[in-house]
């Protein structure tokens, strides 16, 4: 989970798996991670949206502020790439700025995902990076 917080702020500051059925799967809902003792969460919303959970933070959606610069997070999905390519967009708006936080998706069952993020700007290749991290669909 540290590795999710640590990437999303510096973003803000500077598949031999083969899935059957994608066609009915959607990212939209909030997933939780765990790691270790610590929770986190990717919200995906039907607007193209996302929020970023962690340690009682919550950024992301339409609108947020920190470190006093307002922003942005969408997020683009590829369901016909295996695994599923997910691209966080960041936009901060005083900088006028756009940055991708590129990664990828296995569905394991529709309410279970392995997720993997990518760092220095390239997408991973494979879940063997030790970036990976099973998310499970929260149903409210």
């Amino acid at each position: 989970m540290k590795k999710i917080i640590l990437l999303v702020l510096t973003t803000l500051m500077v598949s031999s798996f083969t899935v059957d059925n994608i066609s009915d799967f959607s990212i939209v809902g909030k997933w939780q991670g765990v790691e270790g003792d610590e929770v986190g969460y990717f919200i995906f919303d039907e607007e193209g949206y996302a929020y970023i959970e962690a340690k009682g933070l919550k950024i992301g959606g339409k609108e947020f502020e920190m470190k006093g610069k307002k922003g942005s997070m969408r997020y683009e999905i590829d369901y016909s790439k295996s695994p599923m390519e997910i691209d966080f967009i960041v936009t901060i708006f005083d900088d006028n700025k756009t940055e991708r936080l590129l990664c990828i998706a296995k569905k394991i069952d529709n309410d279970k995902i392995l997720f993997s993020i990518g760092f220095n700007g390239e997408r991973p290749i494979d879940f063997k990076e030790n970036n990976e991290m099973i998310f499970n669909r929260i149903k409210e």
